[in-house]
């Protein structure tokens, strides 16, 4: 039985890989529906929902109880029924929607960026958003260089970017391990510049058009940039950016044995904290 079931598994494997793009990614606009904040919600539980990418969160009257996890037995469950309701079909199908639900409740750390993006030049007009972004947000960091963004080469991966900086206490060699180094052609990377990105401090990103939000009186598209490694500096990085940043109460890589863990969940925008409180709580950051 046992054999049985990895050759199905293998099967499903090879069947999803042959379906996987090689192409570059592209950055596409996911919804037109507009988010309007919510006056009876906190400045924090708004910035949260306006993304789209987030569950989990509600207003508290303590901050540290803000994020609950999934039901893991109800997630697993459907996984579960695949392997009695129905073939590889279901069970891709139904990987799909646990790898949903899980992203949904164990959401990564994110900055969000608002602008105005052109329905037919989605990708060039997000990518440049974000660049706009990381510059103002490095340069409140001091002696610390955003140096540039690589596209990943597949579509497949689970970043589509990878974005890079240089310098400062931020980008030191004691704090980081090993700043970045690679040969171009990068076997990752379409457009990746050896003379500029190397020695630098990198993470990989996932960059995403979301949705619309009504902020101050205007429709803004709301670009996210999901940070799926580097986290030795994110801390930093967040309080500083010219965006907003969305930390949740813990995050790292799968795998990595390592576990990033804040006392509550909490939101930065123009130099303030805001935490998910019934009382709108937020404080000014030095």
């Amino acid at each position: 039985m046992k054999s049985i079931k990895n050759s199905f598994l293998a099967l499903s494997v090879l069947s999803l890989t042959a379906c996987m793009s090689t192409q570059p990614p592209v950055i596409t606009q996911e919804s037109n529906e507009v988010y309007q904040f919510d006056d009876n919600a906190s400045f924090a539980l708004n910035v949260a929902q306006m993304t789209r990418k987030t569950a989990g969160l509600s207003d508290v009257e303590l901050p540290e109880d803000a994020q609950f996890k999934a039901n893991s037995g109800l997630v697993g469950a459907e996984y579960a029924m695949s392997f009695l309701t129905g073939g590889l079909v279901d069970l891709a199908g139904s990987m799909g929607a646990q790898s949903q639900a899980d992203r949904a409740f164990n959401w990564k750390p994110m900055i969000v960026f608002l602008g105005d993006v052109n329905e037919k030049t989605v990708d060039a007009d997000a990518l440049k958003l974000v660049e706009k972004g990381l510059t103002e947000t490095f340069n409140n960091i001091e002696g610390t260089q955003y140096v540039g963004i690589a596209r990943s080469r597949s579509s497949h991966l689970t970043n589509n970017f990878m974005y890079f900086y240089k310098g400062g206490e931020l980008c030191h060699s004691e704090r980081v391990h090993a700043n970045y180094t690679s040969p171009e052609p990068h076997p990752l990377f379409i457009d990746y510049d050896p003379e500029l990105f190397n020695g630098s401090c990198s993470s990989a990103v996932k960059i995403e058009v979301t949705g619309k939000v009504n902020y101050k009186g205007e429709d803004k598209e709301v670009v996210t940039m999901t940070i799926l490694n580097g986290y030795e500096g994110y801390d930093s990085i967040a309080v500083k950016t010219a965006g907003f940043a969305l930390v949740p109460k813990s995050y790292g890589v799968w795998g990595s044995g390592i576990k990033y863990t804040v006392p509550a969940p909490y939101v930065v925008h123009d130099n303030t904290m805001y935490l998910f409180t019934k009382e709108n709580s937020s404080f000014k950051l030095k």
